[in-house]
């Protein structure tokens, strides 16, 4: 039960009812990484300086007050913080710079296949994005996934079993350093 994307750069380590611990190789057989995390800014779609939320007959809105406490400015938010920040982990082979997306939240997880999935991003569209380079890591992945394909089909009749296997509940996505240290890269709940 290997995620679909995984499957061709991953050695299963270790495996139990509901979770799978794996360890990326590159297809070279190469394991060591540079790790580029990208975040998406938080509230993207909403102008800089407001300082405040406010509820106001029910809905949430943004302000920006002067100097003297009066508001100057207020813009009404909608579901703008039911949208999670999108969160992309990519790795490069050391040895042959081969590149390979080992998460997107906005295409991987449960959520991911419970709303409407989203196309990868290119490279000018990452550049938005908040970047964390992480040098020379052995990169494990542990996902957890706590309903069954039976329970996944009952709630989503029309998709398939490679659908099920990208439908992880958990990611926990970590590094090996040169000196033996844990380098946490990501831990999401994508359900």
């Amino acid at each position: 039960m290997i995620s679909k994307h995984l499957e061709e750069i991953s050695e299963e380590i270790n495996t139990s009812k509901y979770s799978k611990r794996m360890k990326i190789r590159c297809r070279c057989c190469s394991s060591h990484f540079i790790v580029n995390a990208y975040y998406e800014p938080r509230n993207i779609n909403v102008g800089h300086n407001f300082n405040e939320i406010m509820r106001e007959n029910d809905k949430l809105y943004m302000v920006r007050r002067n100097f003297f406490g009066k508001i100057v400015e207020k813009i009404e938010c909608g579901n703008i913080f039911e949208k999670k920040q999108r969160k992309i982990i990519k790795v490069i082979c050391e040895k042959c710079g081969a590149e390979y997306t080992i998460f997107d939240n906005y295409i991987h997880g449960y959520d991911a296949i419970a709303s409407q999935e989203i196309k990868p991003l290119d490279e000018t569209e990452l550049k938005k994005y908040e970047k964390k380079k992480y040098e020379s890591l052995e990169v494990y992945v542990d996902i957890y996934q706590d309903i069954s394909y039976e329970e996944f089909k009952e709630e989503f009749a029309d998709m398939n079993y490679d659908k099920y296997l990208n439908s992880f509940s958990n990611i926990d996505i970590y590094g090996i350093n040169f000196k033996n240290r844990k380098i946490a890269i990501l831990a999401e709940e994508t359900a």
